[in-house]
C-alpha cells in the first residue's frame, strides 16, 4: 500500500522532512495568531498528523518555539555577518541593527518570551542544547560586529550584542500590549504609554553604540 503524506517518518530524510513541517507550521501560526494560538494540537492539525507524533521530535510546545527561535536568529546573524564583512561607519552599523530586528517581529516577540516563559518550562538537556546554540550564534554576531567597529574591544561588542538582545526582550512587549491594554492607550489621557517598537529601538541602537564607543574613548 502506498505510504500517505505523513505517516509515520522512519528514514532520515522523512524525519527531518517532519521535524521541519512541524517548525514551518508553527511560524505560520504564530506570524497569524500569535504566540498563544501555537498550540500542539493547531500544529498536528496544520501538518496533518496526530498530536502524539510531535513528540518524537519535541519535548514541548516550548521547545518549538525556542528552535524557531534560534532558527530565526541564525539569519539575522548570516545577515549581519554580510553586511558588516568590512569596516562600516558607526552610525551605519546602528541603521543596520535597527532594520534586522525591526523587520522581524516573530523574532523579537519569541525573544521577549525566552527568559520568562520558554526556558522555564523545558528539561535541562534541551535547554543546555539551546543555550549551546545561542553561545555561539552571538560569538558570531560579535565577530561581525567587532569587524565592523575594529576600535571597539571584543567585550564592549560582547556587551554591545547582550544590550540589544536585552533592549528586544524588555521593549518588545511594552510596545506590543495585549487587546485591552491596547484598547485603554488609544484614549488620550493614557497616549504618552503609546510607544512604537520601530522607532524606540532605533533610539536604543544608536545610545547603545554611541555609549560604547564613547566609554572606548574614555578607556584609551
Amino acid at each position: 500500500m502506498t505510504e500517505q503524506p505523513f505517516q509515520r517518518a522512519r528514514s532520515p530524510a522523512a524525519k527531518a522532512q517532519r521535524y521541519n513541517a512541524i517548525l514551518a507550521a508553527s511560524a505560520e501560526i504564530l506570524d497569524a495568531k500569535g504566540i498563544d494560538g501555537v498550540t500542539l494540537q493547531a500544529i498536528a492539525d496544520d501538518v496533518g498528523i496526530v498530536k502524539s507524533s510531535i513528540y518524537r521530535y519535541f519535548e514541548s510546545r516550548e521547545e518549538i518555539l525556542l528552535r524557531l527561535l534560534l532558527s530565526d536568529l541564525y539569519e539575522l546573524v548570516v545577515d549581519m555577518e554580510a553586511r558588516f564583512a568590512a569596516e562600516v561607519p558607526l552610525d551605519l552599523v546602528a541603521q543596520a541593527y535597527a532594520e534586522a530586528f525591526v523587520t522581524r517581529p516573530r523574532l523579537c516577540l519569541l525573544i521577549s518570551q525566552l527568559a520568562p516563559t520558554l526556558e522555564r518550562n523545558v528539561t535541562g538537556d534541551t535547554l543546555r542544547d539551546v543555550k549551546t546554540s545561542l553561545l555561539g550564534l552571538a560569538q558570531r554576531a560579535v565577530s561581525a560586529l567587532n569587524t565592523a567597529l575594529p576600535a571597539f574591544s571584543e567585550s564592549q561588542c560582547l556587551a554591545a550584542v547582550n544590550t540589544l538582545f536585552s533592549v528586544v526582550a524588555g521593549l518588545w512587549p511594552m510596545t506590543n500590549p495585549g487587546p485591552n491594554v491596547a484598547a485603554l492607550l488609544e484614549e488620550p489621557q493614557f497616549a504618552s504609554f503609546h510607544h512604537d517598537f520601530g522607532e524606540m529601538f532605533r533610539t536604543a541602537c544608536f545610545a547603545v553604540l554611541l555609549g560604547a564607543d564613547r566609554l572606548n574613548e574614555v578607556d584609551n
